[in-house]
C-alpha cells in the first residue's frame, strides 16, 4: 500500500481503452440496500476489531486502556459477548447482502473473478510498476473487490465455526495463562481464528485505503449518494 500511494496517491493513468457508447444523466451504482450493509458492516468490522485484537494480545492494549479509562484485565467476557454480538449481526448483513446481490439483483455475474480481471489486473500491476501503457477502463467491481467479496463469506464462516468452538468448548480467556495449551484442541481453532482475522483485517485496510484516494472520489460518494453521473462513468469506468 506504501508504494501504491507513493505512485499513484495523487496521479492516475488515463484509461487508453475507448468508451464504445455515449452515456448521459445519472446512474445508480448502490442502491439503498447496498449502502446501508455497507456502512452497518463497517461498524461491526469497527467493534469486531475493537474487541478482537485487545482479546488476542491485551498486554499491548494496557496503557491505551489505562488512558482511556476503558477496563482491560477482568473485562474479557464483555469483550467477547461484545465481539459475539457484533459477529452475529455481521453474519446477518451478509446472508442479507448475498440474498439481495445474488437473488434480487441478479448481479452474481458481475461479482465473480473472470480471465478479463486477471488481465486486468496484470496490465494495472505493470503500469503501477514500469509506466507502462496501455491502461484499462475498471469495472463496478474489479479484482480485489471481487476477490474481497469471494474471501469475506469465507472468512466469515471459519470465523464463525472456530469462534462458536472457542465459545462453548475452549474459553481461554477465563482460565489462567499457563492452561491454555490444555484447552487448545488438535485442529488448532484458536490459531485459525487468528489467521483468518487478521487476513481479513489485512483486507479491510486495503478496501480502505483504495475508497479513500482522491482517484475513486466517485465510486465513494456513490456509497453515500447512490448514484454516479455519466462523465465520472467516461472518465475511467467501463459502462
Amino acid at each position: 500500500l506504501i508504494f501504491h500511494w507513493l505512485r499513484r496517491s495523487f496521479r492516475h493513468p488515463v484509461p487508453t481503452e475507448p468508451i464504445m457508447q455515449e452515456l448521459k444523466g445519472n446512474f445508480v451504482m448502490f442502491d439503498r440496500v447496498q449502502r446501508v450493509f455497507h456502512w452497518a458492516t463497517t461498524a461491526c468490522f469497527i467493534l469486531l476489531i475493537a474487541t478482537g485484537l485487545p482479546l488476542y494480545d491485551p498486554s499491548a492494549f494496557v496503557l491505551l486502556a489505562a488512558t482511556i479509562g476503558v477496563p482491560l484485565h477482568g473485562a474479557f467476557n464483555t469483550y467477547v459477548m461484545i465481539h459475539v454480538i457484533a459477529s452475529v449481526t455481521l453474519a446477518l448483513l451478509l446472508s442479507v447482502h448475498i440474498a439481495w446481490d445474488v437473488g434480487k439483483l441478479r448481479s452474481l455475474n458481475v461479482m465473480l473473478p473472470t480471465k478479463s480481471d486477471f488481465r486486468d489486473s496484470m496490465v494495472r500491476a505493470k503500469s503501477l510498476r514500469l509506466g507502462m501503457e496501455p491502461y484499462p477502463r475498471i469495472n463496478k467491481y474489479d479484482g480485489f473487490m471481487k476477490n474481497f467479496h469471494l474471501f469475506l463469506p469465507i472468512a466469515s464462516v471459519v470465523l464463525a465455526l472456530t469462534g462458536v468452538y472457542m465459545l462453548l468448548y475452549a474459553q481461554w480467556w477465563n482460565i489462567p495463562l499457563e492452561l491454555h495449551f490444555q484447552t487448545e484442541p488438535p485442529f488448532k481453532p484458536t490459531i485459525l481464528h487468528d489467521v483468518f482475522g487478521f487476513l481479513l483485517i489485512a483486507l479491510v485496510l486495503g478496501h480502505t485505503y483504495f475508497s479513500l484516494l482522491p482517484i475513486n472520489k466517485p465510486m465513494f460518494r456513490a456509497m453515500l449518494k447512490g448514484t454516479i453521473t455519466a462523465e465520472e462513468i467516461a472518465e475511467k469506468y467501463r459502462p
